[in-house]
């Protein structure tokens, strides 16, 4: 079904009151991608630094959601601050609504632009059959941020393979606007969470910033996922050999 504007498109960042963004922080964001490891690891960075809360997104396709998380209201785009790192997070807990995208991130780019970030750091997921080598994670720079791709140790995407989705297009769009970004992207299992993946990116950021975010509470989720998988295809398997019998 297609959409037609009968109004200017609704993009407003909220801001709570008193509160600015230090020029020269730092700006993180992961989108639900390939093994949800975008926003996993987002969602978790905000959990774990124990964050602030400072504000939300509105947009004209907000989806129609609300949740309770530690005894309060939480809205599908909420953007939180670490104070100690001067870091800003947009934990989007939701994908923007198809109808929307193109909108949506190039409003979010011309934020990011406005708000004079040192650099911007977009985090995903990368399909793990194409890794060949021992390296967890690849790398997909803007022109703007080359000269500080050394503090990371993380080779580049190989030449053929793709980002797609939100996290592609505002990649795209800030590099069009030449501002310093960089996607990481762990390694991950397609078609289900991987936390264990997310865990990975916290450890590289924890390097590379200094920071402590705690990674057990992912490990565990992740042996978890992986042990009821493991029941799933045990179940299957059984399942398709009692139809050889009958």
């Amino acid at each position: 079904m297609a959409f037609v504007a009968t109004r200017d498109s609704v993009f407003d960042i909220i801001l709570k009151d008193g509160f600015e963004i230090k020029p020269g922080s730092t700006f993180v964001c992961g989108f639900h991608g390939l093994g949800e490891v975008g926003f996993l690891s987002t969602a978790h960075l905000t959990r774990t630094l124990n964050a602030e809360r400072v504000g939300f997104i509105k947009s004209d396709m907000l989806p129609l959601f609300v949740s309770m998380e530690n005894e309060r209201l939480i809205l599908p785009f909420e953007i939180y601050y670490y104070k100690e790192g001067d870091m800003i997070f947009l934990v989007p807990r939701f994908q923007p609504h198809q109808s929307e995208q193109w909108s949506w991130i190039d409003h979010l780019a011309k934020w990011i632009v406005e708000c004079r970030f040192s650099e911007v750091l977009l985090l995903g997921g990368l399909d793990s059959s194409f890794k060949e080598e021992d390296d967890d994670m690849r790398c997909v720079p803007t022109t703007a941020y080359k000269e500080n791709l050394s503090k990371w140790s993380v080779p580049l995407l190989e030449e053929g393979l793709f980002v797609a989705g939100p996290l592609a297009l505002l990649l795209a769009e800030l590099e069009m606007r030449d501002i310093p970004a960089i996607g990481l992207l762990t390694y991950a299992t397609r078609g289900r969470p991987d936390p264990r993946s997310a865990a990975v990116m916290l450890e590289k950021i924890n390097q590379v910033y200094g920071i402590k975010a705690d990674v057990d509470q992912l490990l565990e989720e992740s042996k978890e996922i992986e042990r009821l998988e493991k029941m799933r295809k045990s179940i299957e398997s059984d399942d398709r050999s009692s139809d050889m019998f009958v």
